[in-house]
């Protein structure tokens, strides 16, 4: 039996081309807007400046907030509301990978009410923002799919918190996903988010939470990363392989807001937590074909269906087809030279019992929807397994 609670309030505007239409959808959500984005990236391609272009048009004034790093912290996120309290911003853009549109959705929830972002952290002050200015995502990577949830994933560097937050008023009022926008994404990256979309797919399958509805866009998604990564890998410039991968991103995000996470979210958090120049992607290469075996006698029905529906295993012994599929996601890694080992990153074997405890005590949520009912001595296991 299943149980499906769907709420998706955010409108997805998908396409080659689709950014032109920015002007017309966010002329009616007031007159200053805080672009939140990286350092470089968007400047290089221009595509900030596009943006800019497309808000003026339409007589929009803007300011720019571009500290954003590859695993966001709550000082920015901070510093960037207090900047939308004084200019009286009236909504946010997240222009960027994850990490800009995370944080684009902290601020949102930060700036309107009192106090700090960690307040409204449930390891923090555990308070619900009752507030929220609006926020419109425009992604650059197909990975995160927060264009299509309320997630959003920020550290405190202060502790090593690594933690997740979604709140009904954390979606997007509106997405622009653009293909286009993606076509000079760099080939690690092009990896590490593919393979985060991948992953945010396979664990909702795997989910005890899994339904029909989140099932046929996990399947599906994973199928298009499957088979569209190598293309995009060499020839970034593939609309059709970028396409399809941004597709992909987009609805795991829908899956992960119907499903959500498991245990190998929490495992990466965890690790990056402690270790932040360590990619999440990369990170969930790690992990996840060690979490899989180590929870195999609880997944192997669903896993047997990966290998064969998204990997093309022919075999009718569910354990066999099960044991094949992780077989084939690792040479799937393998060539794009994920399967690492944490101890060749540099990560101190002494620290696996302080990340599983954090990782654990942050992110409980996902481990207990993870088959076979793990604790934190189960996550520390996984480390060591993957050490």
């Amino acid at each position: 039996m299943f149980v499906i609670r769907s709420y998706l309030p955010t409108e997805i505007v998908f396409g080659v081309g689709k950014l032109s239409e920015l002007s017309e959808r966010v002329k009616t959500l007031g007159k200053r807007a805080l672009i939140v984005t990286g350092r470089t990236s968007t400047k290089k391609t221009g595509l900030l400046q596009r943006v800019e272009e497309l808000m003026r048009k339409v007589g929009i004034d803007t300011l720019v907030f571009d500290k954003v790093i590859p695993n966001p912290i709550s000082d920015h996120v901070d510093e960037a509301a207090e900047i939308v309290r004084r200019e009286k911003i009236d909504f946010i853009v997240g222009l960027g990978g994850g990490s800009a549109i995370d944080t684009a959705k902290a601020i949102s929830i930060t700036a309107p009410n009192e106090g700090k972002f960690w307040d409204y952290v449930p390891v923090g002050g555990g308070k619900t923002p009752e507030k929220a200015i609006p926020v419109v995502a425009i992604p650059t990577t197909h990975g995160t799919g927060t264009e299509a949830d309320p997630f959003a994933v920020i550290t405190n560097p202060a502790t090593k918190e690594k933690v997740g937050i979604g709140y009904r008023n954390t979606f997007p009022i509106l997405s622009i996903v653009d293909p286009e926008a993606m076509k000079t994404l760099p080939k690690d990256q092009t990896v590490y988010t593919s393979m985060d979309a991948f992953y945010h797919s396979i664990e909702a399958f795997l989910n005890v939470k899994a339904n029909p509805y989140s099932d046929v866009l996990a399947l599906d998604s994973m199928r298009r990363i499957v088979t569209y990564l190598p293309v995009a890998y060499e020839n970034g410039e593939d609309l059709e392989a970028r396409t399809n991968l941004a597709w992909a991103s987009t609805e795991a995000g829908i899956t992960e807001t119907l499903t959500g996470v498991i245990a190998n979210h929490a495992l990466e958090h965890g690790l990056s937590g402690f270790y932040p120049e360590i990619t999440h992607g990369l990170g969930l290469c790690i992990t996840g074909p060690y979490l899989f075996e180590y929870v195999f006698d609880h997944t192997y029905e669903r896993l047997a269906r990966v290998g064969r529906e998204v990997f093309g295993v022919y075999e009718t012994d569910e354990k066999k087809a099960a044991k094949l599929a992780i077989k084939k996601l690792r040479d799937f890694q393998e060539m794009f030279g994920l399967n690492k080992r944490l101890g060749e990153l540099g990560v101190k074997k002494e620290d696996i019992p302080a990340m599983a405890e954090t990782a654990y005590r942050i992110l409980k949520g996902v481990v207990v929807v993870t088959p076979g009912g793990l604790g934190v001595k189960d996550l520390e296991e996984i480390y060591t397994m993957s050490y």
